[in-house]
């Protein structure tokens, strides 16, 4: 099997880092005619005093991908083939039997249409930096 090199190992010295992978529990899918884009991201659940407030949690995207329809075209068959795969090495991956297995507003998220993909994806990423700690010390 051909191997490729990822865009930072053309910019580290040899025996250098991998980039870190990033865990994904969240993911939203949209397109238009020249693209397919592909958010990446995490929900939290609430804990404590927020779930204890009925806060369903939050979701931080981390990642977008924008691709090609062809190239959208050759994941799908990539991650099918690797999914028949990894069935067949370890058994069938069993789907949570809960008919809405996602909290409520990740679950509303998922079937808004399509067609404010964009602008839900800035209010989450908006969302998502306004949790982040402030870097200012002073």
């Amino acid at each position: 099997m051909k191997r490729f090199r990822t865009a930072h190992e053309t910019d580290r010295p040899a025996g250098g880092e991998l980039p870190a992978a990033l865990y994904v529990n969240y993911f939203e899918m949209g397109h238009n005619p020249f693209e397919f884009l592909l958010d990446f991201g995490q929900f939290r659940p609430a804990t404590g005093l927020a779930e204890a407030e009925g806060e369903g949690g939050t979701t931080v995207i981390h990642s977008r991908l924008a691709m090609a329809p062809p190239y959208a075209k050759m994941l799908c068959e990539m991650l099918v083939r690797s999914l028949r795969d990894h069935e067949a090495e370890h058994g069938e991956i069993v789907l949570p039997r809960s008919p809405d297995p996602l909290p409520p507003a990740v679950s509303e998220d998922l079937l808004a249409p399509l067609g404010d993909f964009e602008a839900r994806a800035r209010a989450l990423r908006a969302a998502a930096h306004s949790l982040r700690p402030s870097s200012n010390k002073g």
